[in-house]
């Protein structure tokens, strides 16, 4: 609710709404056009078809709906005015001079910076007079569309409001988290990312690389792998792989490309870098540590980062998320523990000579004090979003909501029907 609330503030900055606050009292005693119907009434307040569709593009174009849903719209303006009733009801808009005074110059920020960012669009030639038209017009869009300093006061001012609503249903309420609770929730994650990955490596990765999921569970059998990755000559590279691509597509009768051209291929590419590769394994062995020839030769930016730098990346004999070379040389007969260094191989990438760190430990992750914050952050989230839905049951009991079932209907085959 109070993410939705802010997210009204930017929408009203780039001239995409009116704030819904406004919207609730614009049909007050109006009577609506047989063209925008009336939607649903609140306490006698009409809302119409274009008010709700105005709110429904917003949040659509904001990532919150991925379609035209009119009832989400609809119980999202409703949410907004039985909350706007208390702030009324409990004179939560009342604020000091100095606090307006801070609205105001808040408002103003947002304005220019508003007028700044989009000023591009209405800039004919880029001079003073130039920009102080352009300016002039894309002020006057704005006012064109309701939106001004006003409106914007106005808006920052609910939000003010809503945060002192929210204390006040807050008051008194128990939402503190214990250990126990954390650690309860904690086990339950662990127990269900168990059931999903273990075993399954490549939905692991999948939901990890490519989802940005933060697993609780780490299936067995990955290591922690770095490596020194050598830059090759592009036309040696475009040659080896050029070479592969055509050994694979032809078939052995009358094969233009054999394994041998491959070999050659692959060979000159190692030769290329022979200076570099040889000193690499003498400093190795007169005691160099990798990490420090990684720094000196390695060009692979993933290495810049001190997470994989100490950690190394985790890989699985059955990874799918790096180069199968790279894979294969990670469990190569040379990487057998800990400290071990392969024989250098050729990826897509270059030359590299790869270093088993570790052994990553399988089973539940470890509870550091960022994942214990964001499992307490979300119960607390979770019991607040409790207490807020008791309070906005109880308040929509005491209003008079009458939904035009037949309006609504009406507004979703439209759409349906525009969208096929």
């Amino acid at each position: 609710m109070k993410k939705l609330s802010r997210l009204l503030a930017l929408m009203l900055a780039l001239c995409l709404a009116l704030p819904v606050f406004a919207l609730a009292e614009v049909t007050e005693g109006a009577e609506a056009a047989v063209e925008d119907p009336v939607l649903f009434t609140f306490d006698e307040k009409e809302v119409t078809l274009s008010q709700v569709e105005n709110i429904l593009f917003n949040l659509m174009s904001n990532g919150y709906l991925s379609d035209y849903d009119y009832e989400t719209a609809i119980e999202y303006l409703i949410q907004n005015m039985l909350a706007e009733k208390q702030i009324e009801k409990l004179g939560l808009k009342q604020f000091t001079e100095e606090e307006m005074d801070a609205f105001r110059a808040e408002a103003q920020a947002t304005w220019d910076s508003a007028v700044e960012s989009n000023l591009s669009y209405f800039l004919s030639e880029d001079t003073e007079e130039g920009r102080q038209q352009a300016r002039e017009t894309l002020e006057q869009y704005y006012y064109s569309m309701g939106i001004n300093l006003d409106v914007l006061v106005e808006d920052m001012v609910m939000q003010a409001a809503f945060e002192k609503l929210y204390d006040v249903i807050l008051e008194g309420k128990d939402i503190a988290v214990s250990e126990e609770e954390v650690r309860a929730a904690f086990a339950d994650y662990v127990a269900q990312d168990q059931q999903m990955f273990e075993g399954n490596v490549s939905m692991y990765e999948m939901y990890s690389s490519y989802y940005g999921y933060v697993s609780m569970y780490m299936p067995e059998g990955f290591r922690g792998v770095t490596h020194i990755l050598l830059d090759v000559d592009e036309e040696l590279m475009n040659a080896y792989t050029a070479a592969q691509a055509a050994l694979e597509e032809e078939s052995e009768e009358g094969a233009t490309v054999t394994q041998a051209d491959v070999d050659a291929a692959l060979a000159a590419i190692l030769e290329s870098r022979k200076d570099d590769i040889d000193a690499i394994y003498n400093w190795l062995e007169n005691g160099e540590t990798f990490e420090n020839l990684i720094g000196i030769y390695g060009t692979d930016p993933g290495m810049e980062n001190e997470v994989y730098l100490k950690e190394g990346y985790a890989v699985h004999k059955d990874s799918i998320t790096y180069d199968p070379v790279f894979t294969a040389a990670a469990f190569s007969e040379k990487m057998q523990k800990p400290g071990d260094i392969s024989d250098p191989v050729v990826s897509s990438f270059g030359i590299h000579i790869l270093y088993y760190l570790r052994d990553i430990p399988s089973g539940a992750v470890e509870l550091t004090d960022e994942i214990y914050a964001e499992i307490e952050n979300y119960l607390v989230s979770t019991k607040t979003n409790t207490v807020y839905s008791e309070a906005m049951a109880a308040w929509r009991a005491e209003a008079q909501i009458v939904y035009n079932d037949e309006a609504i209907a009406d507004a979703v085959n439209a759409m349906n029907e525009a969208a096929e």
